[in-house]
């Protein structure tokens, strides 16, 4: 049995390197730019399956395949040509990895890669991004072996494929690939009108990564490239906030930042400001957030820590005063409205409204606390500095008129010392709220 399956391979090999002949013609007929000739030769002999026994016979597929593709004749065929050239071509890559035949058949990758490149264009002009990208793929690839091969195309790399694919990459949410092929681009520095995005992208793409080290390369890069280009002044937390597509993304993208340096000062604070607005200045209209406790938690933590890295700043205190004073403000109107209740029912209100005001009122009175503490802290601040600006007199009568209410509020209940603490409290930052009209 042995034997026979020797002498059977062997029948096959002989039987292909007799096959193998025919090729030649063929090829005599490309060399010679004589089409015509080759098509009809292909044809007669490519229907015998012995034909694809070797890998010439695929380099010869992809190469009448590819010249199809082209012409202009059969375009309604282009892409049913381009895609059977292409696999054609790969499969005669598969089948001889030395790829030697290359040279006689040089035509068949250069005319794919033509094709591709004329198509995605043509997509690129009618918008139809995705195949675009698919197609520019293909022509980095063939590019990248024409150029290793010295076929046609000068090195190192297609800038102008590479260019493409890249931002078709980025336009299609690939951004894997989008940052493979604008690191080809921006470690040869390739430079130019058109390539400064290609620096950008990598800066934005690092920076939403928490990679310093390639945020700080690609950022330096650009610079030096495009030293008139204010985008590369930016550093990362000037990218987590303005770059961010939402308010979610933005909280991420901060947060990012504070794990990896907990004590920056400023990428706490901003992360305390971002929560703080959704929280406390929502637009006309906009739900509550479903999670705004955990995002309450966060903002505070946040605040706090950047108030513990530099007491000397005003704005973590200030925000946490002004956002513990939204809260008392709601809380006030349930306890006005609790109080009226009562009122009007007079003798006949029930132990139950009164302890709804009850509570409505110590709800109150406990955020408003908050919020004072935090004032008496800016306010005594402020006190300090020796040439207060327009906006820091604002701040500290706005500031000075909150304090005087708060303590007048609580020392209507007070008795004893306390009273007498509050009250002097209380004419302290009125004196001060009417001084600064």
């Amino acid at each position: 049995m042995k034997k026979k399956i020797t002498l059977f391979a062997s029948i096959l090999l002989a039987g292909s390197a007799v096959y193998a002949q025919k090729y030649d013609p063929i090829k005599g007929a490309l060399l010679t730019n004589n089409i015509t000739e080759a098509r009809k030769l292909y044809d007669k002999e490519s229907a015998n399956e012995k034909f694809f026994s070797k890998p010439e016979g695929y380099i010869i597929k992809s190469y009448i395949l590819a010249f199809d593709a082209l012409d202009s004749a059969k375009a309604a065929d282009a892409e049913k040509n381009r895609e059977a050239g292409l696999e054609a071509f790969n499969k005669y890559k598969e089948l001889d990895p030395t790829m030697k035949d290359l040279d006689a058949y040089k035509n068949a990758p250069y005319q794919l890669y033509a094709s591709y490149f004329n198509s995605g264009v043509a997509d690129i002009n009618t918008k139809n991004y995705e195949a675009a990208y698919k197609k520019f793929k293909n022509v980095v690839d063939l590019s990248d072996l024409l150029i290793a091969k010295k076929i046609n195309l000068p090195g190192p790399i297609d800038t102008n494929a590479v260019y493409y694919a890249g931002v078709l990459a980025e336009t299609n949410k690939h951004m894997e690939d989008a940052v493979k092929y604008n690191t080809r681009l921006a470690d040869l520095k390739i430079t130019g009108p058109n390539y400064e995005q290609v620096y950008q992208s990598l800066v934005r793409y690092y920076a939403g990564k928490n990679d310093d080290a390639n945020f700080e390369k690609y950022r330096k890069l650009g610079k030096e490239l495009y030293p008139q280009s204010e985008f590369f002044n930016y550093n990362k937390l000037d990218f987590a906030i303005g770059g961010s597509n939402s308010f979610e993304e933005k909280v991420a993208n901060l947060e990012k930042i504070v794990t990896a340096t907990p004590e920056d000062y400023k990428a706490n604070l901003a992360l305390g400001e971002a929560i703080f607005e959704k929280l406390n200045r929502a637009k006309e209209g906009e739900a509550k957030p479903a999670n705004a406790a955990e995002l309450e938690t966060k903002m505070l933590n946040a605040l706090k820590k950047a108030n513990a890295i530099n007491g000397s700043e005003l704005q973590p205190i200030l925000l946490m005063g002004d956002h513990f004073m939204t809260k008392a403000s709601a809380r006030e109107e349930d306890m006005r409205n609790a109080e009226k209740e009562v009122d009007n029912k007079g003798a006949k209100a029930t132990a139950a409204d009164k302890q709804k005001f009850a509570e409505a009122k110590k709800a109150y009175v406990a955020e408003y606390a908050q919020a004072a503490e935090n004032f008496e802290k800016a306010a005594d601040m402020l006190g300090k500095v020796a040439q207060l600006d327009n906006v820091q007199k604002r701040q500290y009568r706005v500031i000075a008129g909150n304090l005087a209410q708060y303590y007048f509020f609580i020392g209507q209940d007070a008795t004893g010392a306390n009273k007498t603490k509050y009250s002097a409290l209380e004419k302290k930052y009125d004196t001060l709220y009417k001084s600064m009209k």
